[in-house]
């Protein structure tokens, strides 16, 4: 009975990675492309899936960001004060973009560190999870060696006893002459 549960939650394990390989992106799914972003809620993924998430959006966070704004043509749609207020606007976000990039120097730089500092605890994340593995293994390879010590302890033990058993009969019989 147990042996078929198992099998069959096997069977729909396998079932659903299989069904996660084919549907890996929303915009396959429903056909058209999206108009804002869905992040993964990264608790709900497994081990595998979280590594793949990872080494999906890593490479992003590596590259700079780029910190001006679209180029897209300023326009107006007045006649007479367009002109002044789309000279108005490019001043203006010319000013804003060139003081901004003051402050995000700062940023990117920080980005940086913690994309490194991010990278070295992932890193540090899979040695672990390695010499977990290795402790693991060494455990149960203990156990075993535990589990065979304690029967031979019981079987040495069992032959004492009737050796114990024999000597005392010894003793107790009479000597024969």
């Amino acid at each position: 009975m147990e042996e078929a549960i198992v099998k069959e939650i096997q069977r729909l394990k396998e079932e659903l990675e299989k069904k996660k390989r084919e549907v890996r992106d929303l915009t396959e799914l429903i056909h058209k492309e999206l108009d804002r972003p869905f992040p993964a809620n990264v608790e709900e993924l497994s081990e595998r899936e979280l590594e793949t998430y990872v080494a999906e959006h890593f490479p992003s966070l590596k590259t700079s960001p780029d910190t001006k704004p679209d180029k897209k043509p300023i326009t107006s749609h007045r006649k007479i004060f367009g002109k002044p207020i789309v000279f108005l606007k490019q001043f203006l976000l010319k000013s804003v973009v060139d003081y901004n990039d003051l402050f995000l120097a700062k940023q990117v730089q920080f980005n940086r560190q913690s994309i490194d500092l991010y990278q070295a605890l992932l890193l540090q994340a899979r040695n672990n999870k390695k010499r977990m593995k290795q402790v693991q293994e060494k455990i149960s390879s203990f156990e075993e060696n535990l589990a065979v010590l304690g029967a031979k302890l019981e079987d040495l033990r069992s032959r004492f006893e009737q050796i114990k058993n024999r000597t005392a009969n010894h003793k107790n019989e009479p000597e024969r002459s």
